[in-house]
């Protein structure tokens, strides 16, 4: 259960984040910036789960912690993608 949680919030932070940002930032930094960002919105998000399933008494916190970094693994491919795709959108849309 912990592990399919972290999925789907590294999934949905990963899309969401760079989604949001790359319209809102100038040029081609937009898509680094936004997937810096997702990453790092994600390992904290990671964390503070931790410490929910912890706090909990799902799991504790060091093996949450390390399924939640296996899954935010995932976010290492979603993030620049989605940056990319918001990105490649914009561009068309100014045409």
């Amino acid at each position: 259960m912990v592990l399919v949680v972290f999925i789907l919030l590294s999934i949905l932070i990963g899309w969401v984040v760079p989604q949001v940002l790359v319209p809102r930032l100038p040029g081609r930094v937009a898509v680094l910036v936004a997937s810096l960002v997702a990453l790092l919105l994600g390992a904290g998000a990671v964390w503070v789960g931790a410490q929910v399933f912890d706090g909990l008494g799902v799991e504790a916190a060091d093996s949450a912690f390390s399924r939640g970094f296996n899954a935010w693994k995932i976010m290492l491919l979603v993030a620049p993608a989605s940056a990319l795709q918001a990105r490649r959108q914009l561009e068309k849309e100014q045409r």
